[in-house]
C-alpha cells in the first residue's frame, strides 16, 4: 500500500489556490510549518498538524482550530521547515510537497532550495511555486509534460556530463555551474523528457503556467 502524500506549508507567499488545489484531492496529511497555519487560515483550510518553534503562529489561529495537533520543537539549529521535514521522516510519509518556500526574503528562499538539497536524498520531496514544479535532479530523471511547457535547469552543485532530450535546446554532456553555464526558459518539443548527469546536482523547474 502507499504511504500518504503530503502537502508542507511554510511560512512564504503562498501560490495561488486554484494552481495547487489539484494536490488537496490526494488528501495529503496538510503540515504546516509554524506561521504556515495562519497561511492556511487566511484560506480557510484547517491542516492536521502544526510543527516548529511556534513562535510565528498566531493566537487567532491557535483560537480557530483548537483541536489542531501542535508540536513543539525548540531550538534555533534548524528551520520549522526543516522541523516539519523531519516529522515527515519519523511516520513514513509518501510523496512530500512544500508550498510557501519561495518570496518575502531572497535569503530565505535561497535557504530552502538548500534544504531541497539536504533532504531530497531522504524522501520524494518537490517545492511548488506560482509557476513551477521545482526538484531536485541527480544521476538521471524522466518525465512527461505538454509540448511548449517551459523548463529551467539551475545547477546547483558542479555539473558534468548534462544530457537531456526533448527539449528545444538540448545539452549534450554539458559542464553546468552556478554562474558559469545554466539553462534558463527551455522549452519541451517533445515528451517524455530525459536529463541525466555524470555527476552533481541541479534544479528542475518545470512550469505549469505559459506565459
Amino acid at each position: 500500500m502507499s504511504r500518504r502524500p503530503a502537502l508542507v506549508i511554510a511560512n512564504g507567499d503562498l501560490p495561488p489556490l486554484a494552481t495547487w488545489k489539484v494536490l488537496l484531492q490526494e488528501e495529503p496529511l496538510l503540515v504546516c510549518a509554524d506561521g504556515g497555519a495562519d497561511r492556511l487560515r487566511a484560506l480557510g483550510i484547517k491542516p492536521h498538524v502544526v510543527i516548529g518553534d511556534l513562535d510565528s503562529l498566531s493566537a487567532a489561529t491557535r483560537a480557530r482550530w483548537p483541536d489542531v495537533t501542535l508540536i513543539e520543537v525548540p531550538g534555533q539549529n534548524n528551520t520549522d521547515l526543516e522541523k516539519a521535514l523531519d516529522y515527515l521522516l519519523e511516520i513514513g510519509a509518501g510523496a512530500v510537497t512544500a508550498l510557501g518556500v519561495t518570496g518575502l526574503r531572497g535569503d530565505h528562499t535561497l535557504a530552502n532550495f538548500c534544504i531541497l538539497l539536504k533532504y531530497h536524498r531522504r524522501m520524494a520531496l518537490s517545492f511548488r511555486d506560482a509557476y513551477s514544479d521545482i526538484r531536485v535532479v541527480e544521476t538521471e530523471y524522466e518525465f512527461a509534460a505538454e509540448p511548449g511547457t517551459r523548463v529551467s535547469l539551475l545547477p546547483m552543485e558542479s555539473c558534468q556530463g548534462v544530457t537531456t532530450t526533448g527539449l528545444q535546446w538540448d545539452l549534450e554532456e554539458a559542464a553546468m555551474a552556478a554562474g558559469v553555464r545554466e539553462s534558463i526558459s527551455n522549452r519541451i518539443l517533445t515528451t517524455p523528457v530525459r536529463i541525466t548527469i555524470a555527476s552533481g546536482r541541479l534544479l528542475l523547474f518545470v512550469d505549469f503556467l505559459q506565459p
